[in-house]
């Protein structure tokens, strides 16, 4: 299934960005029309069923408010521009009077018209008829009366209660608490507890990788990112120092931060300066990419800086990785009603036919979240890998697929039930004009973090399986990443927690933010997924089951369990006094 060779080909074409409507027009409306349909199979194939459990009419009630769910989802996700043509794919004989319903101007209006829909139709019908019948039976006849009960039963299930941005602002809002928390009163008497343990192994540390983070932004606001808010970058900073730390620790290293294109001399100058570092790893949104110069440039000052180092040195390699998914190079509709591309396909393509010039110095490699389309080929064959190998064909060059390999776990398609299956994870290709440099793709899912704590069910892969193996104690073989991450801030806090700072290097010294690390108790529970924690947390918070029920797997529910630092403070002295 995901280890054949392919060739991938287009006629040659004029190259070119997409700059009209209509081509932006033809990838949008596919792909909203799909997530509309993903999104109402999944309610009616189960899911508002389940959300109506306990109610006396609910077999009878959960296709309607599935429609309804249907209506509000439209209203939240589809420009008023484009809803009639989004809907016009699902016109047939059997629908048509649905899909006309799903433009009423409001969730009332729907509900009226759907009553009025089945009591003007010769009796006999569908079930649909027979369900609104018995259902109007039970209001004693009265379409006025169950259109009321109908409104009153779906503002009990609590859905679409807030416009986006509101639930975007109260998500930034939260977020900014966190960090404003950081290092507050009850982390410092957190870490004062950590100072006083015995230190188990004192002496030198060496990571398999550690983070350096210049500053936290991003321009874009995908919404699937984990980022709403971001903190302010550090007034006054000393690189210098926090490349001298690392170097003696590692030999790889990842900057990240969002997106790092406004901070890549800070880059440029790590790769001059830290002889002991092989692996040079950034985190790039490709938005750079606007045309041909720009990234021949970009990349160049990346090559140059590897190839200016001595030649006593480690020798090292950039890896440039590239976001590239449904989500990055989405088409939405702008502030004026029209249609844009996130990051555009053309500029990814960019980088793809600018990279391969660099071999030596820089191994090119995209970034994909997982989604449905990960459950089989077609994630090479649809959807924006189709994109990006349409863009280079127009460029003259061929794209082909040398390897494909699924993930270790089978996981829950979204878009077959929820069915086990194996997902693509890595693939590598290259262009056939550059046949000895492959460039990699690798997909992960996408945790509940920040905004995509509102994607759709449908939207993305979850790691629910896995879950389920860690609550029950069973080895998985994953961890939580308790590696460090260096802000020039001063902080330094967890690769897989950044709320979890183990102190200011500017204030407390590296030392002691080292023995920190080796003696934290609640980082080192974390790391093995330790059960107990749960266990810690509901002794001062009561939510512990609907947190379980909100994770997307295991890294997002010990993330969620340790955000509050009144939790970690609770957890942390518990864990010493048990120890």
């Amino acid at each position: 299934m995901f280890n054949d060779a392919t060739e991938m080909s287009t006629t040659s074409q004029t190259a070119g960005s997409l700059v009209n409507q209509e081509d932006l027009l033809a990838i949008y409306l596919p792909r909203m029309r799909q997530r509309f349909k993903t999104e109402v199979n999944r309610l009616t194939g189960g899911a508002m069923r389940q959300m109506l459990e306990g109610h006396a009419d609910a077999d009878d009630l959960a296709f309607l408010m599935s429609y309804l769910c249907a209506w509000h989802w439209l209203q939240r996700n589809v420009h008023e521009n484009y809803r009639a043509r989004v809907l016009a794919a699902f016109r047939n004989p059997a629908q048509e009077f649905l899909m006309q319903l799903l433009l009423s101007e409001t969730a009332e209006d729907f509900t009226r018209g759907y009553i009025r829909h089945w009591t003007t139709q010769q009796d006999g019908g569908p079930v649909q008829q027979q369900q609104l019948l018995r259902l109007l039976a039970s209001a004693d006849d009265d379409p006025q009366q169950l259109a009321d009960r109908i409104m009153a039963t779906w503002k009990t299930l609590g859905l679409f209660t807030k416009e986006i941005k509101v639930a975007y602002a109260d998500l930034a809002r939260h977020e900014r608490e966190r960090y404003n928390n950081m290092l507050g009163t009850e982390d410092r008497e957190r870490l004062k507890l950590v100072d006083e343990l015995p230190d188990p192994a004192p002496g030198n540390m060496h990571f398999a990788k550690l983070g350096l983070i210049p500053a936290m932004g991003c321009p874009q606001t995908c919404r699937h990112c984990m980022f709403i808010w971001r903190p302010p970058k550090p007034k006054q900073s000393d690189p210098d120092r926090i490349y001298r730390l690392v170097d003696a620790m590692t030999d790889s290293v990842l900057f990240t931060g969002g997106d790092l294109t406004n901070h890549l001399d800070h880059f440029y100058n790590a790769i001059r300066s830290m002889r002991h570092i092989r692996h040079f790893a950034i985190l790039l949104n490709g938005d750079f990419a606007s045309d041909m110069p720009t990234t021949l440039k970009t990349l160049k000052a990346m090559a140059d800086a590897v190839k200016s180092r001595p030649a006593s040195w480690a020798k090292a390699k950039v890896l440039l990785q590239i976001s590239f998914d449904e989500f990055h190079q989405e088409v939405y509709v702008n502030r004026k009603g029209t249609l844009e591309e996130r990051i555009p396909v053309p500029k990814i393509a960019n980088i793809v036919e600018a990279a391969p010039r660099f071999g030596k110095q820089i191994q090119l490699a995209l970034l994909h979240k997982q989604t449905a389309l990960n459950f089989s080929m077609d994630v090479l064959h649809k959807g924006v890998f189709d994109r990006l190998v349409k863009e280079l064909g127009k460029r003259g060059h061929q794209v082909r697929v040398l390897s494909s390999g699924p993930s270790s776990r089978l996981k829950h398609n979204p878009a077959a039930g929820g069915e086990l299956a194996p997902i693509l994870k890595d693939a590598s290709f290259v262009l056939a004009k550059y046949p000895d440099v492959p460039v990699l793709m690798t997909s992960s899912t996408i945790d509940g973090y920040g905004r995509a704590e509102l994607l759709d069910e449908g939207e993305t892969v979850k790691e629910k399986e896995l879950l389920a193996q860690v609550l029950a104690g069973k080895e998985t073989g994953e961890y939580f990443d308790i590696d460090l991450m260096f802000w020039f801030n001063g902080w330094a806090t967890l690769f897989n927690a950044v709320h979890v700072c183990l102190g200011n290097l500017d204030e407390d010294g590296a030392d002691r933010i080292l023995a920190r690390h080796r003696k934290d108790p609640l980082s080192h529970a974390l790391q093995c997924f330790d059960t107990q924690l749960l266990d810690l947390y509901t002794e001062v918070r009561p939510d512990l089951e609907q947190r379980i029920g909100q994770a997307t797997g295991p890294h997002h529910l010990f993330h969620m369990l340790t955000e509050d630092p009144q939790v970690r403070l609770h957890m942390t002295r518990r864990l010493i006094d048990a120890a």
